[in-house]
């Protein structure tokens, strides 16, 4: 048999690098359990937000903020966009994380004022919670699903990355996986930054209006001088390096509204290092 598969291999190896990219083996959870999955606090299957995570870290990060601020936050964030399409959705959901929350406020004054409630703390990104969860079910209108890993960060699953075994085609982790996800469980893309696809093999990147061809090697760890490789330790410690997934969302996500539609598009490792090169020069 084969041992180069999903799990014993791609799978393990993706979270080893993680782990060891974050220098913390308490950063991970499998929560394929019902035992496990109660680690993460939700209330139910359907919640792709760990709240557990979440309220923690608005506190910490606005730690002026009075309490029923932080509520009203938090009700924002995670209150259903259902009625919504996933890109606009997505696009909604991303304008809150990366801006902050508006939030209704009493000043010492008594008068009605507004706050914003930052969801991230982008300039200090050890001052922001990471955890890695696998095999998560999800529960959606219809059908439940398990996702390979999601990078959740302030429980904000921002990353979803899909494996599959090396004689497979890469592309069925979009077909076969992820595109049915969208359907099926809209609520973790909601929240989503990008996808990860990997076979162990071959490795892209993209986001979630991306179609296979729009998906792209990230072929440099830290820099434009790092030597090219297109191997699985370089886009998952390309892209899943603290700093760079803060900065990624912050300063190189897209929303296109060419073409009559709207399209999300992710940076090419290329224009993100060759951008933040400019920037420091």
């Amino acid at each position: 048999m084969n041992s180069y598969n999903e799990n014993n291999l791609v799978e393990q190896t993706v979270i080893k690098l993680i782990q060891e990219l974050w220098g913390n083996s308490e950063c991970y959870i499998n929560a394929y359990t019902d035992e496990d999955d109660a680690k993460l606090g939700r209330n139910n299957r359907g919640e792709t937000v760990l709240t557990k995570y979440l309220r923690p870290a608005l506190e910490k990060i606005n730690a002026r903020v009075d309490a029923s601020a932080i509520d009203e936050a938090l009700n924002e964030i995670t209150r259903s966009r259902a009625h919504l399409s996933l890109i606009a959705a997505n696009q909604e959901v991303y304008a809150l994380l990366r801006d902050g929350v508006s939030v209704a406020i009493r000043r010492s004054t008594g008068e009605m004022d507004s706050e914003k409630v930052r969801v991230f703390d982008f300039e200090n990104p050890d001052n922001n919670n990471f955890m890695l969860v696998a095999q998560m079910w999800i529960t959606g209108p219809i059908y439940t699903k398990r996702p390979d890993l999601i990078v959740f960060v302030n429980g904000i699953p921002l990353i979803n990355i899909e494996l599959k075994s090396v004689e497979k085609n890469l592309k069925d982790a979009l077909t076969d996986n992820i595109t049915p996800y969208k359907e099926s469980i809209p609520q973790l893309y909601w929240y989503n930054m990008g996808l990860i696809i990997s076979n162990g093999i071959e490795n892209k990147f993209g986001s979630i209006t991306s179609p296979f061809e729009y998906f792209n090697d990230w072929k440099k760890v830290a820099s434009e001088d790092d030597e090219t490789k297109n191997d699985i330790t370089t886009i998952i410690k390309g892209v899943c390096d603290k700093a760079r997934i803060l900065d990624i969302f912050e300063n190189f996500v897209l929303f296109d509204t060419g073409k009559g539609k709207v399209s999300k598009i992710v940076p090419r490792y290329f224009q993100y290092y060759g951008v933040n090169r400019a920037f420091e020069n």
